[in-house]
């Protein structure tokens, strides 16, 4: 049997903390079975961080509209009047 090479090697999701006492904000990156809740230090050491949701940009933008159907009428055609 063949070892499956995972799809993306080496890529591990990035997850923003801010440090409740600094106010520091920061990136770890974990990887996929790892849990991002698990608590960790800010680059200054203290232990009192929380995790930050950060929104992400979906699409590469906005789609020009679809053109009208040529005709008139009740289905387009022109067909009914």
């Amino acid at each position: 049997m063949t070892a499956v090479a995972p799809a993306y090697p080496g890529v591990m999701p990035a997850y923003d903390y801010r440090c409740r006492t600094c106010d520091a904000l920061f990136e770890v990156r974990r990887g996929l079975h790892e849990y991002p809740d698990v608590p960790t230090s800010c680059p200054s050491g203290h232990l009192e961080t929380t995790r930050v949701f950060t929104p992400v940009a979906v699409g590469g933008g906005a789609a020009a509209p679809a053109p009208a159907a040529a005709g008139g009428g009740c289905c387009g055609g022109g067909c009914c009047g």
